[in-house]
């Protein structure tokens, strides 16, 4: 069974609430059309985050429906697997899933419960004569069960010993969390307001699990779970090649064949200069090394003081000067305090803001104002309520 792995496509971003990215999404999914009919995958999987908010405007659903008929088209035959993630609304992509499995595409949005038990059909997908697919999208901590539920299902209607993968979008302890902000509680990381699981926690009946969640593309050391990262990329930090995954599973019980198939970017994200540099330094570096290809621009800048109100302005007249550049943003990083001893943080910018995991920012505003740390009592009851917000928003 040859499947074709993405995930995070994060549709209807608008990067620093101004530059609408769907140009760039339409150049990723052009190419993963070209990828299509070239490779000619079993099955195409998208492990969650279709979205980047859980309220996509009309124009970004339309465009997601666009483009995938588009794919169904060029690929009539090959089924296509959406699984909700936490950025997206769970019953929203649950509304679409009875139209769209009309035409070979099935969106799952939640697990859901008959009395104790959990409805299993929607979440295994039978590719005949070619293997299974158990479609998990995201899940809170409580519903782990389900993963090993749906396998031993699987297990039983594979007569056959067929290759097994399956989806998830979750945060799995010890992976390289290079993207995102990270904060630890009670032993475990926690990701976008995803605890981490343990990865054993799972049955070992599966042959590959297409993960979502994380955007730094990477293996785990088992061999045969994978995060295939976002395929657009969506922050500054993101400074890594964007692909799409192909993973190729010969039996049941065999080791998957993975292939990182790399993706060209319409726009790039600069960084300038690489390290933090005083504003006038950093705008003459900018004048001297203004990129020569598109992209999104942020000015690296160490400052003790408040910066100058014209700042903004003279970034952009710089940029004017280059093709097709937009500036997005200054990240301005304060000098550690002199005689002491303790790591620089840099200031929130309003897109790092946006993007932090709320616990982060709270604990941090909380060591800043009392120059302590939150005791364990208080870090889990600030936890407990974010995590029922969230849960609440992708309803």
């Amino acid at each position: 069974m040859k499947v074709l792995h993405t995930s995070d496509w994060h549709i209807g971003q608008i990067l620093n609430f101004h530059y609408d990215r769907q140009e760039e999404h339409q150049h990723f999914l052009d190419q993963l059309g070209g990828i299509i009919g070239k490779e000619r995958p079993d099955a195409l999987i998208v492990s969650g985050d279709i979205y980047d908010k859980n309220t996509p405007g009309n124009s970004s659903m339309r465009f997601l429906s666009d483009n995938l008929l588009r794919i169904c088209d060029l690929a009539p035959d090959m089924p296509l697997v959406l699984t909700a993630g936490n950025h997206d609304s769970s019953s929203r992509i649950e509304s679409m899933s009875g139209v769209w499995r009309r035409v070979n595409t099935h969106f799952v949005g939640a697990a859901e419960r008959v009395g104790e038990e959990y409805r299993l059909d929607k979440h295994i997908i039978e590719l005949p004569g070619k293997g299974w697919i158990a479609a998990i999208p995201y899940i809170p901590d409580y519903q782990n069960d389900l993963y090993n539920i749906i396998l031993r299902e699987i297990h039983e209607r594979n007569t056959q010993n067929l290759p097994v993968v399956m989806t998830g979008h979750t945060t799995v302890g010890n992976a390289v969390f290079t993207a995102h902000e990270s904060v630890s509680f009670n032993g475990r990381d926690i990701v976008g307001g995803i605890n981490s699981m343990d990865i054993s926690e799972i049955d070992d009946d599966y042959d590959y699990f297409a993960l979502g969640h994380i955007h730094t593309p990477q293996t785990l050391p088992n061999g045969k779970a994978r995060y295939c990262g976002s395929p657009v990329q969506l922050n500054f930090k993101e400074q890594f090649p964007h692909s799409v995954t192909m993973v190729t599973v010969d039996s049941h019980g065999g080791t998957p064949t993975i292939e990182t198939i790399e993706l060209e970017p319409l726009r790039r994200f600069y960084v300038i200069p690489e390290k933090p540099a005083p504003l006038e330094e950093a705008l003459s570096y900018l004048e001297t090394h203004i990129p020569d290809g598109q992209g999104y621009v942020q000015l690296n800048i160490l400052a003790a003081e408040r910066l100058p109100s014209d700042t903004e302005n003279r970034i952009r007249s710089v940029l004017e000067r280059g093709e097709g550049l937009f500036y997005c943003d200054y990240k301005c990083t304060r000098p550690a305090a002199e005689g002491k001893n303790r790591v620089e943080k840099p200031d929130f910018n309003l897109s790092e803001f946006r993007e932090k995991d709320p616990f982060e920012i709270a604990e941090r505003y909380y060591q800043d104002t009392l120059q302590t740390d939150m005791d364990d009592t208080l870090k889990e009851l600030l936890h407990s309520v974010i995590r029922e917000v969230r849960e609440g928003e992708a309803r």
